[in-house]
């Protein structure tokens, strides 16, 4: 099982490495103020997280309704359970976007600062449409464990994305509006395109007595999810209020870049944990998967959130002239930061929606929102961007250790967070360490801030994170894995 999970994880990773390979580069247009002004940019965050917002309203909670109902039938009663799905999501997205369109002067000037920006809301509000319904088909690859055909949709979906939005910003020169018409291109055409592909039209019946389990499932997960998607992204709307836009851009430019960690390590991993973690819960009710799916995401997500913080400052210097995202570097460690701890909660959350507790999620994720709109009221007008940050990874940690002590009580599994708080301060260290080479030339710096990447691996060790035992298993597989290679075929004998 474990090793299916990392299999799968690494094809979703593959989504996310083009997801965000293509948010560099828009990045670069981004970072040109002759293209999308710097205050526009900041906007742009807020347009995301009400995007963001509206997308969960209009899916319900239906991709893990999807995925656990399909995985709980058979036959015709699964083959059900997408289009129930299909048609719930259209209905649903068709509500909310139009509300969203209507609505889109007030959205503009109560969340955005201005009624200017209402048309980019109007655009984004189509995009939810589609997206809602090209989201069920994504989920339906997931739930048959088709994650081959999930990265390469999700991957051409992303290429699509930077041509069209280029065009629109580029090429005519559009602004704010035009990344806004670029999304809901895409969203079209992905909408269009995906679903005769994943889901076989023949079958599309929809089943009635599929609704209300589907909707009694998945409701309780908008709520925690709205909660969620505002620890995410909620930020912007805030900072907005307290801060000029210019000053927001330097926040959404770390958070494009503190969301690799998101993007590449945490969404590929819940996109696999989320069938297989179930799966194994469902079948012998042992935790040992999510115990040490646990402690190895802890060192992985640490390391990724180290090299964030080492590198950011200089990958910016190569997109933009501007000092302020390119002395963004703490701010992004911190938002990856947020999304590591984020990461650890989906290991443990995963034992609540397998025992059903999908009303304690949301009570779990709410509080957590709430404490994280406190503190940002709190710290922003006294750190800025920073207490955005901070306040973001204060309420992930808090959530997943809160998660994790409900899980235990369902199933002891016996969540090392001792691991946890060793990769914390191990990281902390070597960013800090690597903070001193800020002013060097560029191949001193890059060699330094390298070895100190390298130099976290055998640190895992010294803090006791992996044990010897760890090792001799690492070796064990190796061999194993070397033992049963083929032998390479003779060479065949020269022809007469």
């Amino acid at each position: 099982m474990l090793g299916r999970l990392i299999r799968q994880s690494g094809f979703y990773a593959l989504v996310g490495v083009t997801a965000k390979l293509s948010g560099v580069a828009l990045l670069a247009v981004y970072g040109d103020p002759a293209y999308l002004p710097r205050a526009d940019f900041g906007v742009l965050g807020g347009v995301e997280a009400l995007r963001t917002m509206a997308l969960l309203l209009a899916g319900a909670g239906l991709p893990l309704g999807v995925i656990r109902f399909t995985a709980q039938r058979a036959g015709d009663e699964a083959a059900a359970v997408a289009p129930t799905a299909l048609a719930i999501a259209a209905t649903l997205g068709l509500a909310v976007g139009g509300v969203g369109w209507l609505g889109a002067p007030w959205l503009a000037a109560t969340f955005l600062g201005s009624a200017a920006y209402a048309e980019a809301v109007r655009w984004m509000a189509l995009y939810v449409v589609v997206r809602a319904v090209a989201d069920v088909p994504y989920t339906a690859l997931r739930a048959a464990e088709r994650a081959g055909a999930y990265a390469l949709a999700g991957a051409g979906e992303a290429l699509v994305l930077v041509g069209a939005v280029a065009w629109f910003l580029v090429g005519q020169g559009e602004g704010l509006v035009g990344v806004t018409k670029g999304y809901a291109l895409t969203g079209a055409l992905t909408a269009a395109v995906l679903t005769p592909l994943a889901l076989d039209l023949r079958r599309l019946r929809p089943d009635r007595a599929l609704v209300r389990p589907l909707l009694a499932f998945g409701v309780p997960l908008v709520l925690s999810g709205l909660a969620a998607r505002f620890l995410n992204v909620g930020d912007r709307l805030l900072l907005l209020q307290y801060l000029d836009p210019e000053a927001v851009a330097v926040y959404e430019w770390a958070a494009r870049f503190g969301g690799v960690v998101n993007v590449f390590l945490v969404q590929s991993f819940q996109m696999a944990f989320t069938v297989l973690g179930l799966k194994a819960l469902d079948a012998s009710g042992d935790a040992a998967l999510h115990r040490r799916a646990f402690r190895h995401f802890a060192a992985l997500a640490g390391g990724a959130t180290l090299g964030l913080g080492l590198f950011v400052s200089d990958a910016s210097r190569l997109l933009t002239r501007d000092a302020d995202f390119i002395g963004a570097d703490g701010v992004a460690l911190l938002i990856g930061g947020g999304f590591a701890f984020y990461g650890l909660y989906v290991v443990v959350v995963n034992v609540l929606y397998s025992d059903g507790r999908t009303g304690l999620v949301a009570a779990g994720v709410g509080a957590a929102a709430v404490g994280n709109a406190l503190l940002n009221v709190l710290l922003i007008p006294r750190l800025g961007v920073a207490g955005a940050a901070v306040a973001t990874l204060a309420a992930y940690a808090a959530l997943a250790a809160w998660t994790a002590g409900r899980a235990e009580r369902i199933v002891r599994a016996g969540y090392p967070w001792r691991a946890v708080g060793a990769v914390a301060a191990l990281v902390g260290a070597l960013w800090w360490t690597g903070t001193a080479t800020e002013a060097w030339e560029l191949v001193p710096r890059l060699a330094a801030r390298i070895g100190l990447l390298v130099a976290y691996v055998p640190l895992l060790r010294a803090v006791r994170v992996y044990g010897a035992d760890d090792v001799a298993a690492l070796r064990r597989i190796v061999q194993d894995r070397r033992a049963k290679t083929p032998p390479a075929p003779p060479p065949a004998p020269p022809s007469r």
